[in-house]
């Protein structure tokens, strides 16, 4: 199982979809887990940080590449989500009614 830890694009978003300590639980439970690099950076986490709990951190096509779960917070645009499982699933806050354009 190959979790994704997507880096946040919107304007103002400084949440990240994964901390140190959940990356390190993920790994307890058997996961493997890629962090796009820069991802914690704006909630003032550290590359370094989720290396240190286990993950790997790479570009976004690296990180996505055989991804089965994909985590954001905002719902990432589908035109930069390429190379991921088939079936893989997304976990991250939609917003269909908001985000009209991207139907």
């Amino acid at each position: 199982m190959r979790i994704a830890v997507l880096k946040e694009l919107a304007v103002g978003e400084s949440r990240v979809a994964a901390t140190p300590e959940t990356v390190k639980k993920f790994i307890g439970l058997g996961a493997e887990v890629a962090v796009e690099s820069g991802a914690g950076e704006a909630a003032s986490v550290a590359d370094a940080d989720y290396s240190a709990a286990g993950a790997s951190v790479a570009s976004r096509a690296e990180v996505l590449k055989g991804a089965n779960i994909i985590l954001a917070i905002q719902g990432p645009d589908p035109k930069g989500l390429s190379g991921f499982a088939d079936g893989a699933w997304l976990a991250a806050g939609l917003n269909p009614f908001g985000e009209r354009a991207r139907r």
